[in-house]
């Protein structure tokens, strides 16, 4: 509606009268063409120069609507409601001195003109005379006209100033002026929602849906509260009710994408982080968390694209350096990675993720002592962050600081990349204390080369007065039927019996204070049922004069580092040219499927990928010489079975195979072929056919 309140409509022709209808209605050609009826019969009409005015300010036409409305001016000398027009007109002109001129004028008509009030309280603000700007906004509160528009702009400059607790007491006011007003009920959600008031913020923002149902910035609004508060699936609804309403909202898109991939939704997440940047190019947040979705989609050469077109935008912000860090570390490229953290430091030193971030590019790069720097500079700095405590963790594990590592190690939990789930259990943890006969449940956590790793500790946990019940893998349940000190093996789901305490398998190094030095590493503690060895015998006969080595080249697919621990068997090739081998596969899953295209070539006996379970690869595995694996479960339960095992490590290895070392304190029966730089897998491979070689020389392995 334009700004004529005060123009009484009884005494308007007939011609105008019409013309508000349309105006007011919001069809401004219809109103421009009664009005200009008017004039073109009368040129000195004062009305119909003014509404002629008023539609060509809200149209943008400036010029004429300040010659219009300053000719309506002398033809209605002392009229406040048109020098407020005029005032009006000038100020989106951007002349703010005339505009000051006629604003005064209108007052000094009619100083309880709180609209005026509030166009001059606009004027001096625009001149950056905030005193005077908040001496009129005060003005126009007290005036009925002027209370709930002066409420609504000084409140929100308010917030601007970040003074948010007096914003809260302005809107307050002129919400008593006018309570059915959305804009003050909205505005007063958020300046709540800024004081961290979520209750308060979410009870304004549903009053202002009251007053106006379709108001996508409310439902906006209301999303971030719930997204806030973790509830990602109703914060998502609320986006979407957001565009229902304005299909062509970018923020909304980008704040839906952010509440998918918060649900792990990352193929979603994408679809709305690219529509909102097909909508606005410049929407730089959303750019930036399209590239983490693709991180989330390992499509890094995706992530890196969309981190570049955000340091294009802003080529100074920390985080887009951090995060093309990572999507080039991901692709092993650690001299630039390492060049975009080091970016991101200049720029925000105190930036804890940075740190952390170089951290992990420089242990790739070998260099340990400027990566313990960072780690600690990175948990100093954010001492809640679980990403970098949980790296720590790692670090001190991997150089054998076992003590400290363990205590960091519990950060698991709440590191959100990992995707584990702590247990919840009306029971304690068990931290160690002697156990006096009551029933304990130890529960796997991970994969299954972690449950066969920690599954040693059982016979402790007995020792220490335990009865022990273990949950693990249903591929393990059978296997690890005859671990010493267990009483019941149950599976993940199956209905758990009465319990006193619990642990998880890998906190139980801490529970023991594991050192180095004190590693449970008695071998065996996993053994084969007798039976199922034999039947193994009969279903693979030895040969006496040749060797039964056993293969596993890749882990779980799934496994974020699975590209740099596992290999392509066709990398295997040069163990097939040895002489009086037997090579049996003990791979399984999607790998498999690489045995029967090098069949020709490697004669490899698939004994494996149809196991049901553990028990029977374990079976088939005592029937073997030697064990050669990468990094994955078959490395486990060799070593757990004592059986000899060599295993091929990436160059960063995983913690649990320290470094520096070719043998392992957890299984004394492995050997550690390392590889002598990232990637390097033919001199490992060349390094265990020229051992085996001498192995089968000697026939002593």
């Amino acid at each position: 509606m334009p700004e004529l309140e005060e123009l009484p409509a009884a005494t308007l022709s007939p011609l105008l009268g019409e013309g508000l209808s349309h105006h007011a209605a919001g069809r401004m050609a219809e109103a421009a063409r009664y009005y200009q009826r008017v004039y073109d019969e009368d040129h000195d009409d004062p009305d119909a120069l003014l509404l002629l005015g008023i539609v060509a300010r809200q149209t943008g036409q400036f010029p004429a609507a300040i010659r219009l409305i300053s000719t309506a001016a002398v033809r209605r000398p002392g009229a406040a409601h048109i020098y407020f027009n005029l005032a009006l007109a000038l100020l989106g002109a951007g002349d703010l001195e005339h505009a000051h001129a006629a604003c005064r004028e209108a007052l000094t008509f009619d100083p309880q003109n709180g609209k005026a009030w509030c166009c001059a309280a606009e004027i001096e603000s625009r001149r950056s005379n905030f005193k005077a700007a908040y001496e009129a906004y005060i003005q126009a509160l007290k005036l009925p006209s002027g209370a709930a528009r002066a409420a609504l702009a000084l409140g929100n400059q308010l917030c601007r100033e970040q003074r948010y607790e007096m914003a809260l007491r302005v809107y307050a006011r002129g919400i008593a002026a006018e309570p059915a007003s959305a804009e003050l009920h909205a505005s007063m959600g958020a300046a709540a929602a800024m004081l961290g008031q979520a209750r308060e913020a979410q009870a304004s923002y549903l009053k202002a849906l009251r007053c106006r149902p379709e108001f996508p910035e409310v439902h906006l609004n209301l999303g971030n509260l719930f997204y806030d508060a973790g509830n990602f699936p109703v914060a998502a609804a609320s986006y979407s009710r957001a565009l229902a309403l304005r299909p062509e909202y970018a923020k909304a898109h980008c704040n839906l994408g952010n509440a998918l991939s918060a649900m792990g939704r990352y193929e979603q997440a994408i679809e709305s982080y690219e529509k909102a940047t097909a909508i606005d190019p410049e929407a730089v947040a959303a750019q930036h968390n399209l590239g983490n979705a693709m991180l989330h989609q390992r499509e890094y050469l995706r992530a890196e694209e969309c981190f570049r077109l955000a340091l294009r935008l802003e080529p100074d912000r920390s985080e887009h350096h951090n995060s093309l860090g990572n999507a080039l570390l991901q692709q092993w490229r650690q001299e630039e990675a390492e060049s975009s953290y080091a970016r991101a430091l200049e720029l925000k030193p105190d930036y804890a993720a940075a740190h952390i971030n170089m951290a992990n590019t420089l242990l790739q790069l070998g260099r340990a002592k400027e990566m313990k720097r960072h780690y600690l500079r990175g948990v100093e700095l954010d001492p809640s962050s679980a990403g970098g405590q949980y790296n720590l963790a790692l670090l001190l594990l991997r150089e054998g600081t076992y003590p400290e590592g363990w205590l960091r190690h519990e950060w698991r939990w709440d590191f959100h990349e990992l995707h584990q789930t702590r247990r919840s259990f009306p029971q304690p943890q068990w931290r160690g204390a002697p156990l006096n006969g009551a029933v304990i449940l130890l529960h796997a956590e991970q994969g299954l080369g972690d449950t066969l790793q920690f599954v040693r500790y059982a016979s402790l946990v007995a020792a220490r007065g335990g009865r022990v019940i273990l949950e693990v893998q249903p591929r393990l349940q059978e296997l690890l039927q005859r671990t010493e000190g267990v009483e019941r093996v149950i599976t993940h789901g199956d209905a758990l019996p009465e319990f006193s305490c619990h642990c998880p398998l890998m906190s139980l190094p801490l529970a023991f204070t594991t050192s180095v030095e004190s590693i449970p590493a008695q071998v065996p503690y996993v053994h084969v049922d007798p039976d199922a060895v034999a039947a193994a015998w009969r279903a693979y006969p030895r040969n006496e004069t040749r060797l039964r080595v056993g293969l596993a080249w890749s882990g779980n697919p799934r496994y974020k580092g699975d590209m740099q621990r596992s290999m392509a068997l066709g990398q295997l090739l040069p163990l097939a040219e040895l002489d009086n081998v037997d090579f049996y596969s003990l791979q399984f899953g999607p790998a498999t499927e690489q045995i029967a295209s090098l069949q020709d070539r490697f004669p490899l006996i698939d004994a494996s990928s149809q196991c049901k379970d553990f028990a029977e690869t374990a079976a088939l595995a005592a029937t073997l010489d030697l064990v050669i694996s990468v990094d994955t479960s078959i490395t486990h339960l060799a070593g757990a079975m004592g059986l000899p095992v060599w295993v091929m490590l990436p160059y960063l290895a995983d913690w649990r195979w320290l470094q520096g070392r070719d043998d392992n304190p957890w299984y004394p029966t492995a050997r550690l072929f390392r590889q002598p730089a990232p990637g390097d897998w033919a001199a490992v491979i060349e390094a265990v056919v020229d051992s085996l070689d001498d192995a089968l020389r000697r026939r002593a392995i």
